[in-house]
C-alpha cells in the first residue's frame, strides 16, 4: 500500500535556497529547479534547461514503447505537445 501511495504522491528532489531537499511533488512551484536521475518518476510537466543523454519514456502521451531523447535547445514554431522533445511531462 505504501508503495501505491507513493506512486499517487511522488516525490521529487528541488533546489531550494541552495540546497537539493526532497518535496512532495504538489509542493512544486513555477521557478524550481528539479533533479531527475534514472529510475525517477517525472513530478510534474516541466521544460529542460540542462541534460546529460537524457532519455523519458512518453508511452502515455505517445503511445510509443521506445525511450525518447531529450534535449535543451528551443524548437521552431508550433510544434505538437507529443513532439516537444525539450519537456519532460508527468
Amino acid at each position: 500500500m505504501e508503495s501505491l501511495k507513493k506512486m499517487l504522491h511522488p516525490n521529487a528532489k528541488v533546489k531550494r535556497d541552495g540546497k537539493i531537499l526532497e518535496e512532495l511533488a504538489e509542493e512544486l512551484v513555477p521557478g524550481d529547479i528539479v533533479y531527475i536521475e534514472e529510475g525517477d518518476s517525472v513530478p510534474a510537466d516541466m521544460r529542460i534547461f540542462k541534460e546529460s543523454e537524457f532519455q523519458t519514456n512518453d508511452f502515455s502521451l505517445t503511445g510509443e514503447s521506445n525511450p525518447v531523447n531529450k534535449f535543451t535547445h528551443e524548437i521552431p514554431g508550433d510544434v505538437l505537445l507529443s513532439e516537444r522533445n525539450n519537456c519532460v511531462w508527468m
